[in-house]
Parts: C-alpha cells; structure tokens; sequence
C-alpha cells in the first residue's frame, strides 16, 4: 500500500459574528484557537496544510505563521463557509503528487487533540483505496467535522456553496460514512457563554 498522504484545511475565514470576537484568536493557556489546531494538523502528519483566512486576513495569517503551513485569502469570504472550503479545495486538487484525501477542520473545537485526528487518519488510512470513503468525528448524535474525505470526493468538495461547508457532503454519502466517537466535539464556540467553558 502507497504512504498515506492526507491535505488539511482549516476553514478560518468567518468573523464569528454570534461569538461577538473572532473566535480564531480565543486563546487557551495562552494559544490562539488559530495556531492550536494548526499545530494539531501538523502534529497528526498532515501534507501539506492550507488556512484559508478572510476576516481580518493580515492578523489571521500572522498567528500561524511559525508553523509549516499556507495561507489561503478567500476574498469572497462573507459568501460562507462554502467559498472557503472551495478556495482551499483549488489548492488542494492542484497539489502534486496528489493527495489521498483531505482533511476539514474548523477553529472552534477548543478539545480537539492531535490524538484524534491520527485516529481519524489511521480509519482513514485504511481506506484509500475507496473511491467514496469518509471518516468522521461523530458528537452529538451526527457525523462531523474534523473528517477526511478520499480523494473520490474532491469535486464535490470544491462544489459546495452557502453556508453548511462540508456538512452537505458528509450526509450525501452517509453509507459510505466510518464515525469516529469523538464526545468532546459537542463543545464548539458559537456565543459568549460558550467561553466561559473554557476561559478562567
């Protein structure tokens, strides 16, 4: 079997407009959101791996600019979750040699580890050579992201528009879906009071 090569994009586009700040630059233990799961990906062994930035793109692209990764400016941004997981999804199709599959991360998921995501590679892994496979974090009762999709799936991916990223994908395929029991993915930030979950 070929080596696992598995892309990442970090969809870190938004302006966070229910949370009140960009919810990027949270920190813990004085980490911004941002570079944390930057630092995840690249712990997991993720190659390459593209921050797709829009709101406040200059300071965005600053917090991870130590790590071994590529920003992506979506100048269409405020379009949805979707313009930027389709800028990111261009990089990715270019790339040679090409991918297996891709990994989608969001920035608002403060208990992701790097454990869990080799663990959704290693499922991964296992299926490249499925033309339709994706692995899954399953929280709350559904399967979500971070997950990987094989490379069967780019054109659907870079074909997503609105709002709903790579939801819409995950649940066309769901028979080709492998959940990974991820619990802590029921904690995301979306308002004020979810800081305070994770904030002193």
């Amino acid at each position: 079997m070929p080596e696992f090569r598995c892309a990442a994009i970090i969809l870190a586009a938004g302006a966070s407009t229910r949370l009140g700040r960009p919810k990027q630059l949270v920190r813990i233990d004085g980490e911004s959101l941002l570079h944390r799961t930057a630092r995840l990906a690249v712990e997991a062994g993720c190659s390459p791996i593209y921050v797709v930035v829009g709101f406040e793109a200059e300071q965005m692209a600053a917090e991870t600019g130590a790590l071994l990764v590529e920003t992506v400016f979506n100048p269409t941004w405020q379009e949805g979750m979707g313009s930027s997981l389709r800028a990111g999804m261009e990089r990715v199709a270019g790339q040679e040699p090409p991918a297996h599959a891709v990994l989608i991360m969001v920035c608002d998921q403060p208990r992701l580890t790097a454990e869990h995501l080799r663990t959704l590679l290693r499922h991964a892994g296992t299926r490249v050579s499925s033309e339709i496979a994706i692995t899954a974090s399953s929280y709350a009762q559904r399967n979500g992201v971070p997950a990987v999709f094989s490379a069967g799936l780019f054109l659907e991916l870079v074909a997503v528009t609105g709002d709903h990223g790579a939801r819409d994908v995950i649940r066309a395929h769901s028979a080709d879906v492998e959940g990974i029991p991820w619990p802590a993915g029921e904690l995301d930030l979306d308002r004020p009071e979810d800081l305070a979950t994770i904030e002193e």
